[in-house]
């Protein structure tokens, strides 16, 4: 090689990618599963978003991993020339990430219009339980604001169960889904 890059450097180079890329989209799927954990919810509604959402690491874990499994396929399988198999595999990489950010960020949010979710602050107020909340799923609860009744979907705080009919206090709302405890 004319260059100076060896094989084994663009295989470690591409097996390095190829994990972080793994990584990337294990984390997204973890954080995925842990925002159905009743009480994962932690941060008030008017916190910060984080930097990246789930679907854009997931995006960016699936080009890296697409590119060092390229990468890899190129230089071990078909012996391709390095600069070939580099182009190659950022050329598969950006389009695999750009296709999955489509999917998951762009596609489904076309013509929709965001609705106002509440515009009330509910927080510390009672409500009753219309639909038990299972433990570890969701249920639904029903308040009054003046002559208005409102109906949210509610998740146990706790992670206990919460029968019908019991009065609980919603701690805060995110996304129209209460998070309620019952009374002490």
């Amino acid at each position: 090689m004319g260059n100076g890059i060896s094989n084994t450097a663009l295989v470690l180079v591409y097996g390095g990618v190829l994990l972080i890329g793994l990584l990337l989209i294990g984390g997204a799927i973890v954080s995925l599963l842990r925002s159905f954990t009743p009480g994962s919810q932690a941060r008030p509604v008017s916190a910060a978003g984080p930097g990246f959402s789930r679907a854009t690491t997931y995006s960016l874990g699936l080009s890296a991993a697409v590119f060092g499994g390229v990468g890899l396929i190129a230089q071990l399988i078909f012996h391709v020339d390095p600069q070939t198999g580099v182009l190659l595999a950022l050329a598969v990489g950006l389009v695999a990430g750009f296709i999955a950010l489509a999917l998951l960020v762009y596609l489904p949010s076309r013509g929709r219009v965001e609705e106002a979710l509440i515009d009330i602050d509910v927080s510390g107020r009672h409500a009753e339980v219309v639909i038990a909340i299972p433990g570890n799923g969701l249920g639904e609860v029903v308040f009054r604001d003046g002559a208005e009744r409102i109906n949210l979907g509610a998740r146990s705080a706790t992670g206990r169960p919460i029968e019908e009919g019991v009065i609980v206090v919603i701690e805060r709302v995110t996304k129209r889904i209460a998070v309620v405890s019952p009374l002490p």
